[in-house]
């Protein structure tokens, strides 16, 4: 499926949701890297595309979200970096077969980078090359860095992807003020990301729906690339110190004329959703057509 040709013909697809939570539904246990599922549980991650593309998704994310050398250093991981997101790939396309496309998900460091950190443009470079280039050998030709907070972070992720030769959708998460905990509002995101040769931008992540609607429009105001919205399960509650996501799917795809009216191409969730929520969203979408 040739993603990019639909939503610049105006078609709104629709992009799958969560994979962490839904890992641990089936046995991961919180604080273990999900990526390290792809060599020890391959089924089981397989598993959960397959549920996403049956629900009606027209992309699915590979699980390489902290497939980073950063991240998977903290669980002793750091050499396996190259043969985990080679496998994510395959499996995603093993689950997409023809009839969808698959986004390969680059999420950020964990580290500040220079100057309010020690992470320097160059280290920051390397580390994002190294996963990027291992996801373009096992077969993705789209990268979603997704979750990013600072713009000279995901800009330095963006070069390293494009330069990779890989079509890039890039997306920030907003918080409170419409803004991301770094200060960036949404025209600044949109403007230098599209400058900088994304192909669709957009928001995910810390907000619901709700929250997310007027940072789409802004985007829309601000360029004309298209869009891709993906919101949480609405805000979560602390539940035995646990964040839990009370919103169903139902209420989370009535949310969906509202994103394509105000720019989205491409819809699907984030945290707290299953494929359930992508479900609902498919046929919110299949009502407007």
């Amino acid at each position: 499926m040739d993603w990019y040709t639909a939503v610049t013909e105006g078609k709104i697809l629709v992009s799958d949701g969560a994979m962490g939570t839904m890992l641990q539904s089936l046995g991961l246990e919180p604080g273990h890297a999900p990526e390290s599922w792809n060599l020890q549980y391959p089924d089981k991650v397989l598993a959960v595309h397959r549920a996403y593309v049956q629900a009606g998704a027209h992309l699915i994310t590979t699980n390489t979200f902290g497939g980073n050398r950063i991240r998977l250093a903290a669980h002793g991981l750091a050499a396996q970096v190259a043969e985990i997101n080679r496998r994510a790939v395959e499996l995603a396309h093993e689950a997409a077969g023809e009839s969808c496309a698959v986004m390969a998900s680059v999420g950020p460091t964990g580290f500040l980078m220079e100057p309010l950190g020690d992470l320097s443009e160059d280290q920051a470079y390397e580390v994002f090359s190294e996963q990027v280039t291992a996801l373009r050998e096992g077969g993705a030709d789209t990268v979603i860095l997704e979750t990013f907070m600072a713009l000279e972070e995901i800009v330095t992720a963006l070069r390293a992807a494009t330069a990779a030769g890989m079509k890039v959708i890039a997306s920030m998460s907003f918080g409170v003020g419409e803004r991301t905990m770094m200060g960036v509002t949404p025209e600044q995101a949109a403007t230098t990301l599209a400058q900088e040769g994304a192909l669709v931008v957009g928001a995910n992540c810390s907000t619901g729906a709700h929250e997310m609607v007027p940072v789409i429009r802004r985007m829309r105001e601000a360029v004309t690339v298209p869009l891709i919205a993906q919101p949480n399960a609405g805000m979560p509650v602390l539940v035995d110190n646990r964040p839990v996501y009370t919103q169903e799917p139902e209420e989370m795809a009535s949310f969906v004329p509202e994103f394509v009216q105000a720019g989205a191409n491409i819809v699907g969730s984030c945290c707290g959703s299953s494929p359930d929520f992508t479900g609902a969203i498919a046929e919110a979408v299949r009502r407007l057509l």
